[in-house]
């Protein structure tokens, strides 16, 4: 049976924004996109509200978008020799790309699909300036409590939170008043109001369903809305003041750890394995880098994620290298570490005079390749001499939190510290870009092969490597006495009042459904209503 043109016109309407939000995240970097990637299917949603098209046009465009991301970024052969066991087996040759491509995403937007996400309450009377406004926030609550979620539980949430588009845009300020979440709220609620105006502008039907034709208050009302979450990215500003500055270093030393026939690997080799060892030969090669970045003036130095496979302070012979180095140098050097069995990473600094600081823990250990937690100890910046140093590992950067934490309880820099694939890099540097906005804080960024950098407390790339594998050390000035934003202060409150909100719609939505069916039950037997009671025998 052949499928309406129609309904093709509308099934085209979501992929175009599945396509738009790809072209505007990270690894493309078209940013401004996502201001009207969302209008096509949102305008499907609003025009035909409670038909199974509008119901299904916002999970397909995010299960577009999602594809999009994951399927080059998970190319066949990645984890090999790279990632762990697997807590649940989802790698097939070496990738987990075809169990998150045909089986992940595809549920997720089925259950999206389920909730009627996003379009909760939409009907075909939304014409006054109030129901307006409510069809722009509604969308607008729930697309930034899924950011949430996702961000702070999907492992996978480097890929799809619509916040991320905007890492190297203005609107990166609205990230500083109220944490990414301003900006999903802000981007969504423009796509809303711009795709309500499209409507109004249109005037038309789709097939048997009235269409949702908005009044010329109520598309002013969802315009001057979008407006004010808008403005505050032209007037707020975490750029520091700039009078104290301190020259930093990331340090990326252009190979793998798993590239065994480099000489500077051949003990981590199954058959000749010795973990001092090892770690002896990568402090020797990174010696050099060391120097030239003492040379050109950086007071410290942040290695990529585990540089060291023993505990350095339980070593007497790696912690003599390590104080040596710093010492010969003059670098605070940021020394990230791993053990295996049980697999735990953290990252201490080694100071010039000998002393090697407190471990901090890795706080989003990866348990799905089973790897353990961090002990519960809360992340705290260790004191230096040049100032309180915040360390990250690996997706510690995933979600803002950690990061805030460290900038709440005085850190005067973040590092950075990830083991990345080419594809994994450019989302890293557009989540330490937006931290850095949206905190006011510098950050210095350190990885094996790709996109180390180091970024300035305003989100302004200072000096970096570039996405291409090579052996580098970056040095840059970054100001030390930035601004207190207010994301620092007040943390994550308004992500998890849209996230309350969306639990207050989704049981909304259920109580209505079952009235609805109800309804429809009663209308279908008319008769059972009129019959009457039963008499008992006389």
């Amino acid at each position: 049976m052949p499928v309406p043109a129609a309904t093709i016109v509308r099934l085209a309407a979501p992929l175009t924004s599945g396509v738009a939000l790809w072209l505007a995240s990270p690894p493309v970097g078209v940013g401004w996109l996502a201001w009207v990637g969302l209008v096509p299917a949102a305008a499907l949603a609003l025009a035909a509200p409670g038909t199974r098209l509008a119901r299904l046009a916002a999970p397909l465009a995010l299960v577009v978008f999602l594809e999009l991301l994951l399927v080059p970024a998970l190319p066949f052969g990645l984890a090999e020799d790279q990632w762990g066991d697997p807590v649940v087996p989802v790698l097939v040759g070496d990738s987990p790309v075809l169990v998150v491509a045909l089986v992940v995403v595809p549920l997720f937007g089925l259950l999206l699909y389920a909730i009627r996400f996003p379009h909760f309450g939409l009907t075909p009377r939304t014409t006054t300036a109030l129901a307006a406004v409510a069809t722009v926030v509604v969308p607008a609550v729930a697309w930034t409590a899924l950011d949430l979620l996702r961000t702070k539980f999907d492992p996978g949430s480097f890929w799809g939170p619509l916040y991320l588009s905007q890492y190297d845009t203005a609107a990166a300020n609205l990230a500083a008043v109220a944490g990414p979440w301003l900006v999903t709220f802000a981007l969504v609620a423009v796509n809303y109001s711009l795709a309500l105006a499209c409507l109004a502008a249109a005037g038309r039907r789709v097939g048997t369903v009235p269409a949702i034709v908005p009044s010329t208050r109520a598309v002013l009302a969802s315009a001057v809305l979008a407006l004010a979450l808008v403005a505050p990215a032209a007037v707020v500003d975490s750029e520091p003041p700039g009078r104290e500055t301190l020259r930093v270093a990331a340090v990326q030393p252009g190979y793998d750890t798993a590239e065994f026939d480099l000489p500077v690997n051949r003990y981590l080799r199954r058959e000749t394995r010795d973990l001092a060892r090892a770690s002896l030969d990568l402090v020797a090669d990174l010696t050099p880098l060391m120097e030239e970045a003492a040379a050109r003036g950086a007071r410290v130095a942040v290695w990529p994620e585990a540089a060291i496979w023993v505990r350095p302070r339980d070593d007497a012979t790696l912690r003599t290298a390590l104080v040596r180095l710093a010492q010969d140098t003059g670098l605070v050097i940021v020394v990230p570490y791993f053990l295996r069995g049980p697999d735990r990473g953290a990252a201490l600094a080694v100071l010039p005079d000998g002393t090697l600081t407190r471990a901090q823990g890795k706080q989003r250990p990866m348990w799905f390749l089973g790897e353990r937690g961090r002990g519960g100890e809360p992340p705290e910046p260790v004191a230096t001499e040049i100032g309180s140093v915040g360390t990250l590992l690996g997706v510690d950067t995933q979600e803002p939190a950690p990061a805030r934490r460290l900038a709440a309880a005085g850190a005067d820099f973040l590092t950075s510290s990830t083991h990345d694939w080419e594809a994994l890099a450019a989302q890293h540097a557009a989540l330490v870009r937006l931290h850095a906005k949206s905190l006011g804080i510098p950050l210095v960024r350190a990885d094996w092969r790709h996109g180390s950098a180091i970024v300035d407390a305003g989100g302004r790339v200072v000096a970096d490597t570039g996405r291409e594998n090579r052996r580098a050390v970056v040095v840059g000035d970054v100001a030390m006495d930035g601004v207190t934003t207010t994301y620092a202060r007040l943390g994550d409150h308004a992500g998890w009042a849209c996230v309350a909100l969306l639990g207050v719609l989704l049981a909304a939505s259920a109580a209505r459904s079952r009235g609805e069916r109800a309804e429809a039950e009663r209308a279908a037997n008319p008769l059972r209503e009129a019959e009457p009671a039963a008499h008992p025998p006389p």
